[in-house]
């Protein structure tokens, strides 16, 4: 056999070995949603469904979660790769030795609202006076910090304190004339129940309009993870921002939703509610510090709100470094 032969004989054997070599096992990854489905979870049952996780070889599970308070727990036990959680609760559970940091930053306005029927609205802070509201034990000092910056007295106002499995079914029983919630959230299935006609239209007053602006939900991971696993997160994260973009897009809204409902299992009479969570989320991707950023990118401005938020709230004894609870060295540059 010639040189020539040789080489080609070589060539050849390399090609088949290439083709039959088993393709690199994808990586596992465990991801932690806050709650069952709501609207703001579509872009990573979108990512799943599309394949984009899949692209960057990765197997991602879905889990549902119990709560931002349940994930973040979780994740600083290091029980799932990467959360899905509201970041005030992260940040106070960082104050308190967790070693957790936000990593993309999706719901970057957190929403709050207080929430009342349309027909004995309650429109501004001093409307309150005289009424009730229905709040969880872990939202009652926003509540509280909404009265003291509006300087309403705290003892002038009816405050139920109320579990979160029955804090909107005591509002809809007539029990309380209020309650406190973010509006991408349960607050919106009694939108749609009043457009079904099976309830009364409600009325929502933000926070945002009073003076209390703070973080959303965002994607999470333990610093071990930020250590040690830094190529799978910046994988994740891109994909998932590319299926955010994707899905801002109005034309892909309804797909998106079914697309979300399917994977998830929820229930076909939440469709609607979700909907309209999605909606309202996707005027909260961004706020005036991040204008002109990539998707996920996070403003240190905002984060300092919301540690001076937590302060005043008293969840906080004193302010902690911002640098300390977020990073935007895994968000894309576009």
């Amino acid at each position: 056999m010639n040189v020539l032969r040789f080489c080609r004989a070589v060539a050849a054997a390399l090609v088949i070995a290439m083709a039959v070599a088993p393709a690199k096992a994808a990586d596992a990854v465990s991801f932690r949603l806050d709650w069952t489905l709501s609207g703001y979870h579509l872009p990573f049952y979108w990512a799943k469904e599309k394949g984009y996780y899949a692209a960057e070889n990765l197997d991602v599970d879905i889990k549902e979660g119990a709560g931002s308070g349940k994930t973040v727990a979780l994740m600083a036990g290091q029980q799932d790769d990467i959360g899905l959680a509201d970041f005030m609760f992260m940040s106070v559970g960082v104050a308190k030795g967790m070693k957790l940091k936000g990593i993309f930053g999706e719901v970057q306005d957190g929403a709050w609202a207080i929430i009342s029927r349309a027909d004995a609205p309650i429109k501004k802070p001093e409307d309150l006076i005289g009424r009730s509201v229905a709040t969880t034990a872990d939202h009652k000092a926003m509540l509280d910090l909404l009265l003291a910056i509006n300087k309403i007295p705290a003892d002038k106002v009816k405050i139920q304190v109320t579990s979160a499995a029955t804090r909107n079914t005591v509002f809809v029983n007539g029990q309380v004339d209020s309650f406190i919630s973010v509006v991408i959230g349960s607050p919106l299935d009694l939108v749609v129940r009043a457009q079904q006609g099976k309830d009364k239209p409600v009325y929502f007053m933000p926070f945002a309009d009073y003076g209390i602006t703070p973080m959303g939900q965002g994607l999470l991971a333990h610093e071990r993870v930020i250590a040690e696993k830094p190529d799978m997160l910046r994988r994740f994260v891109r994909a998932s921002a590319k299926a955010l973009g994707e899905i801002t897009k109005p034309d892909k809204t309804e797909e998106a939703v079914d697309v979300a409902m399917k994977l998830s299992g929820a229930r076909d009479e939440r469709r609607e509610s979700v909907k309209l969570q999605w909606i309202e989320t996707t005027r909260r991707l961004a706020t005036k510090n991040t204008e002109g950023r990539p998707l996920g990118w996070m403003s240190d401005k905002d984060w300092a709100v919301s540690v001076d938020i937590l302060v005043k709230t008293g969840q906080l004894e004193k302010p902690i470094p911002t640098d300390s609870l977020y990073t935007n060295a895994f968000v894309p540059a576009n």
